[in-house]
């Protein structure tokens, strides 16, 4: 198969600070470009390069010229209206459902009811008009498996690329955390919750497991990474505020919990995870853990960092049964509190990291997405190209978008 054009949007604007879906966009494009010529859009980005892809800004009309250059499209949400006119525009459309979104605001309860049907409809016209679609585990293939089989229209392959790691980052001497909080000492243990303090995580249950210890145990520091997130918009699914309120209230916060109140720059993430003695990220009881493919445990991998992590997702399991994590039934600040003590015993320590670094060349970006290499060199346009059976609902799915923006919550 000879090389294609392919264009990939990221959703975000690709600076110096990235979420988990803008770091995926910009890996999967890196993977490609190992046979493909890949361009990265991305809203508001400046024309140039990014780790050797050429980026370009991202606006309707500009997509619509470019995918006309272009003979693949991949994005986490392909425009519907991209989607419409694929036939006309001659390109093909992969769409990475990787990340649960519905099940996401699932845990914001009614007040969001409108926006879950709303990201529902989005899936649905992914699976109904996408050439290839792409998710990160066992798991969610069989959630999108059983979708498929509910439409009335060809099905296109589905393919597991899971979330990856780069290859391992240098050494470093920069000890990031103690210089912002001299609170940590020279020989306390580190514990960094990475990542944002979202609404479906259980930071109330860290808190509590460290508040438990922090009598015996005074220099373990529990470090929470709560800077506001690139672009913003996670306003709603933040629970800093009540994290924050609960560590007051237990007497632990700024002495045994501490808040880093900047988004970390991604280019300085590996400084912050190497000066942890352990990674910590627990979650609630809720569908959404089930199927969630967290960038923030990858992070842990890369950089070596044994984590006590939440039971229940598929990645955590395969952690575990590497003997790189601990981990924890969701709500249990007593199952915590032991699980962290007992992986800081540094014996306990350098075997799940030794079992990390094992697994770790598992992970590796250019392994995961051999999947996605594999089919991209055959794939060829799904369905007979009758761009009316797409119209209804691509026209359904903007109206509720319009109906999000207009109507009160």
């Amino acid at each position: 198969m000879a090389s294609r054009r392919v264009l990939v949007l990221a959703p975000g604007s690709l600076g110096e600070r990235l979420r988990g879906p803008e770091i995926r966009a910009l890996r999967l494009g890196q993977a490609l470009a190992a046979e493909h010529e890949v361009t990265l859009m991305a809203r508001g980005a400046r024309r140039g390069e990014r780790e050797g892809l050429r980026v370009i800004p991202l606006s309707r009309r500009r997509l619509l010229r470019e995918a006309r250059g272009n003979d693949a499209l991949l994005a986490s949400t392909v425009p519907p209206f991209a989607l419409a006119l694929k036939r006309r525009l001659g390109v093909l459309a992969v769409s990475d459902q990787y990340d649960p979104v519905e099940l996401e605001l699932g845990t914001l309860g009614g007040r969001a009811a409108r926006a879950i049907a709303t990201a529902r409809a989005a899936r649905r016209l992914q699976l109904r008009g996408a050439d290839l679609v792409l998710c990160a585990g066992a798991r969610q293939r069989e959630l999108l498996e059983t979708e498929l089989g509910t439409l009335d229209s060809a099905t296109p392959p589905l393919r597991v690329v899971p979330f990856g790691i780069d290859e391992a980052p240098p050494s470093s001497a920069a000890t990031p955390l103690r210089d912002r909080f001299p609170q940590i000492g020279a020989d306390d243990r580190i514990l960094l919750w990475w990542g944002s303090l979202w609404r479906w995580l259980d930071a109330e249950t860290a808190i509590r497991a460290v508040a438990s210890v922090a009598p015996s145990r005074p220099e373990v520091k529990l470090v929470f990474t709560a800077g506001r997130p690139p672009g913003g918009g996670g306003e709603r699914h933040s629970v800093v505020a009540e994290a924050r309120s609960l560590a007051e209230r237990l007497g632990v916060l700024d002495r045994s919990v501490l808040f880093l109140e900047e988004w970390v720059p991604y280019e300085r993430r590996a400084e912050y995870l190497r000066e942890a003695d352990l990674g910590l990220t627990l979650h609630r009881g809720t569908a959404e853990a089930e199927l969630a493919a967290r960038a923030r445990y990858m992070d842990y991998l890369w950089t070596g960092l044994p984590c006590v992590l939440g039971r229940g997702d598929e990645v955590a399991d395969r952690f575990e049964a590497a003997g790189f994590a601990r981990l924890v039934e969701p709500g249990s600040p007593q199952a915590a509190a032991a699980a962290l003590l007992e992986l800081l015993d540094e014996s306990a320590r350098e075997r799940a990291a030794s079992a990390g670094r094992t697994l770790a060349e598992e992970m590796r970006w250019g392994r995961v997405t051999a999947p996605l290499l594999d089919v991209l060199r055959e794939l060829r346009p799904t369905g007979a190209g009758d761009r009316r059976r797409h119209l209804g609902p691509t026209a359904s799915y903007y109206g509720r978008r319009l109906a999000d923006r207009l109507l009160p919550s």
